[in-house]
């Protein structure tokens, strides 16, 4: 499945919370993110029309199973990028979103 480096973002993110949290919810992923609780609810939309996760009408987030697979994928790709980049480049704040568009290219 070929994501965005936006929606790569987002589906890393929660991945991210919910290895500390088991409900997760729109304002945990906004505050995460840094983002309007309105481009929240719009990508969380598009995540869900895609089967990446489940949520119930302003109601806790999960990722499904093809979620938890596709992140793990994309987790795997970003701290090897990461990893890879952070000892030669100087990575300015920020750069998450500049890692998942380089994932999105290959």
């Amino acid at each position: 499945m070929k994501l965005t480096g936006n929606q790569i973002m987002y589906l890393l993110t929660i991945k991210k919370i919910s290895m500390n949290k088991h409900v997760i919810r729109s304002v945990d992923v906004a505050e995460q993110m840094d983002y309007s609780r309105a481009s929240i609810h719009k990508m969380l939309g598009t995540l869900k029309k895609m089967g990446l996760i489940e949520q119930e009408y302003y109601s806790s987030i999960k990722l499904t199973s093809l979620g938890s697979r596709v992140a793990n994928g994309y987790l795997k790709k970003y701290e090897l990028l990461q990893q890879t980049l952070q000892p030669v480049v100087d990575l300015p704040e920020g750069y998450n979103l500049g890692i998942c568009n380089l994932i999105e290219l290959m």
